[in-house]
């Protein structure tokens, strides 16, 4: 009986502190600070970025007029190969990496020159700044319009390399949008992928850079898209070195 009463107040307190955000300042501290390459680093975002109450972050103001902010959690994107051919440690999907020079057939756009349809390398290499970059997810990208809206198409990601340090705040676009069912098997083809909501400029895009680091993102700022990508890339799994960095499962 001293034993149930004891695992149940356990699980209680346990169950209140999820249910205490975590406050803002001290989930910017975290993102900006962490190393990435540490699981134990990773854990505590994970947990602070999925609590059942997150503070969201403030993003700023796009040339369209709309108002953006994170609405903070860790698993927004997925990878296009889940379960990649690997010899070493997937890391959890709450970082992926990103091949720039990879280009799927869907959704169709004009094919960059010498760009594969998909990767087929195992990475062997620690080099994971060349033709892509590796990230972890940090929420999704939210917009006020008539009313706040989550539009759940561009997810917001920490790029970092591979020392583990925070290098750079990206939108990268979500090609695997939930079906009725909240299953999300299939790619995208619709010819309206990438696009800002409320941008009437039609830009599209699958990965853009808006800030060197977070703290730079706050309401009454005004972000410009940088290091832009206008057609659509893959996004694969990462993998553990025995040097303990995270580089992409895959390369072209």
């Amino acid at each position: 009986m001293a034993y149930y009463d004891w695992s149940s107040r356990r699980a209680d307190n346990e169950m209140a502190r999820e249910m205490v955000p975590i406050p803002r300042e001290d989930l910017v501290t975290m993102i900006t600070t962490m190393n990435y390459n540490r699981d134990t680093d990773r854990g505590r975002l994970v947990n602070a970025l999925e609590r059942v109450v997150v503070p969201w972050i403030p993003v700023g103001s796009h040339r369209n007029g709309e108002i953006y902010r994170i609405a903070p959690g860790a698993f927004g994107l997925r990878a296009d190969d889940n379960d990649p051919k690997t010899d070493r440690e997937l890391v959890p999907d709450n970082v992926l990496g990103v091949n720039t020079n990879v280009q799927p057939t869907v959704p169709y756009r004009s094919r960059k020159a010498n760009f594969s349809e998909v990767s087929t390398k195992s990475n062997e290499s620690d080099d994971s700044e060349i033709g892509g970059f590796v990230f972890h997810q940090i929420g999704t990208l939210e917009f006020w319009g008539d009313e706040v809206e989550n539009f759940r198409r561009f997810c917001v990601v920490i790029r970092f390399g591979r020392s583990g340090a925070a290098n750079g705040v990206y939108l990268i676009y979500d090609f695997y949008p939930r079906d009725e069912s909240g299953e999300r098997d299939l790619r995208t083809d619709s010819d309206d992928w990438g696009q800002l909501p409320g941008d009437r400029s039609g830009q599209q895009f699958s990965v853009a850079k808006i800030a060197d680091e977070i703290t730079e993102l706050r309401f009454g700022r005004t972000f410009e898209l940088r290091d832009v990508l206008d057609y659509p890339v893959e996004l694969v799994r990462t993998v553990k070195t025995p040097q303990d960095a995270i580089i992409r499962a895959t390369i072209a």
